[in-house]
């Protein structure tokens, strides 16, 4: 979530959880990484796959290209923006669970592929012993299992639980119990199950569907004593926390959350298609059919044009959760052909290409991106990355020369990047940014496309000895 589109509603206090004692999972942390432990449990069934396609520990991993995003991120996480050359945050966010989340998912690929790195164990531990010492523990609380989403914030914005972060955050904490068999990452990624299923069917939530329709999830809830506010708009980016449900379901044995994915996928992926950005719940709630199409909304155009844009990160998220929750199913592959074959139809789109990562700002109507804004949303390459790898190999290979060659300096970067690959000056680096770009380097190079642009698309860009350095004094 970039600053600019943080949403801020009314007053509610922080409900912080317990924080609890690290000493044991140091030694254990690093103790598997030094002796090279199985990296998973053992698996009895498909539906206990622990996110088949997601990244994993790769023996062939740059870890040299990971290095500069790990260094970042290991001296700036749990914010998230920082101004690189000073080292000081963004004041207006401060940390973020939702960040830090992702910057452990990342951590934790590295910690498989480098069982040497004796700094990440300690880092982990601290980001993830914050993280849970945030999550509310209080059952009668309506952000119950969740996090707030800028905690440092004054109220309301301190108050603020979202959909969005409680599947980064559950994520991230059942990829630290695969890795550590650590109980309590376990407890804390049920707890952010709990939590999407409170925002899909719990008690108190308004514009709620009959029980026996699918569903999408609130957006967020903000808390203020016993008349909590509610965003209940179905967010299609929420797709990304199917796989956090399914991993609840096979660790504890619990239906519940396997059906409430199984009612999420079923009311969004219609949005998703559609390249909507969100179903509007007062409009929801006079719907009776399985599929309401004509609840569904976008962004508005730059001229106030109702639903004219859709977020290029909402619809790689939305992929990203699809594809690990059922692999490279036939809709996925339909679905991420369709957006990734959308193409500049202005003077300053000509050179936008899907294959490289999505727009900041997508127009359904033309199939194309948006020519005022103009820039790649550099988060979405990495969100996409192991998707590509599994599903089009050549699209993986493009993105791959793209993001090795062009970002090799990636703790310095903006997040976004223009159309002809040049990287403008940035004001803070992102940290979820950095964490998704870190996990696809994680990734194995592309053989025939490492550290330059394919022939087939040298024409079309400039020369990559043009582009800027991206580092002072390079």
């Amino acid at each position: 979530m970039k600053a600019g589109r943080l949403r801020l509603a009314r007053v509610v206090p922080r409900c912080a959880g317990r924080r609890l004692a690290r000493g044991s999972l140091a030694a254990f942390l690093l103790g598997s990484l030094l002796a090279g432990c199985s990296a998973s449990p053992d698996l009895e069934s498909d539906l206990a796959e622990p996110a088949r396609d997601a990244p994993v520990a790769e023996a062939a991993a740059d870890l040299s290209a990971i290095a500069p995003i790990r260094a970042f991120v290991l001296r700036h996480a749990p914010m998230k923006q920082v101004e690189p050359r000073a080292g000081t945050p963004n004041p207006k966010i401060g940390k973020a669970p939702g960040s830090a989340c992702e910057v452990i998912r990342f951590l934790t690929v590295v910690a498989r592929a480098d069982r040497t790195d004796t700094e990440l164990p300690s880092k982990i531990m601290a980001l993830a012993d914050w993280v849970i010492g945030l999550q509310n523990a209080r059952e009668d609380s309506p952000g119950f299992g969740g996090v707030p989403s800028t905690p440092d914030l004054p109220a309301p914005a301190s108050g603020y639980f979202y959909t969005i972060d409680a599947g980064f955050c559950g994520g991230a904490m059942f990829a630290l119990w695969d890795l550590t068999k650590e109980e309590r990452y376990r407890r804390s990624g049920l707890l952010f199950a709990d939590f999407l299923v409170r925002m899909q069917s719990g008690p108190g939530r308004p514009y709620a569907r009959p029980a026996d329709e699918p569903d999408g999830f609130c957006e967020f809830v903000v808390g203020a004593g016993s008349a909590p506010a509610w965003n209940c708009d179905r967010h299609v980016k929420s797709l990304s926390a199917l796989p956090v449900l399914r991993r609840a379901a096979v660790l504890s044995g619990d239906p519940r959350y396997e059906a409430a994915a199984k009612a999420a996928r079923a009311f969004l992926v219609p949005g998703l298609a559609g390249a909507w950005e969100h179903a509007d719940a007062e409009a929801l709630v006079g719907c009776r059919q399985q599929e309401c199409p004509r609840v569904w909304r976008r962004v508005q155009g730059p001229q106030g044009q109702p639903d004219y844009f859709v977020y290029g990160d909402t619809l790689a998220y939305a992929l990203r959760g699809l594809f690990e929750y059922e692999g490279a199913s036939p809709t996925v592959r339909a679905l991420y052909e369709t957006f990734a074959g959308y193409r500049g139809k202005a003077d300053k789109t000509r050179r936008y290409d899907g294959r490289i990562a999505f727009a900041g700002y997508m127009h359904p109507a033309s199939a194309s991106p948006d020519p005022f804004s103009a820039y790649y949303d550099l988060v979405t390459l990495g969100i996409l990355h192991s998707l590509r790898r599994a599903m089009r190999p050549d699209h993986y290979a493009l993105a791959d020369a793209v993001l090795r060659s062009r970002l090799a300096s990636a703790a310095q970067l903006s997040w976004k990047m223009e159309f002809d690959l040049g990287i403008p000056s940035a004001e803070f680096v992102d940290l979820t940014t950095l964490a998704n770009l870190g996990e696809a380097l994680a990734l194995p190079a592309a053989p025939a496309a490492y550290g330059r642009v394919p022939p087939a698309a040298q024409a079309y860009w400039p020369p990559l000895a043009s582009t800027p350095a991206l580092l002072p004094g390079k």
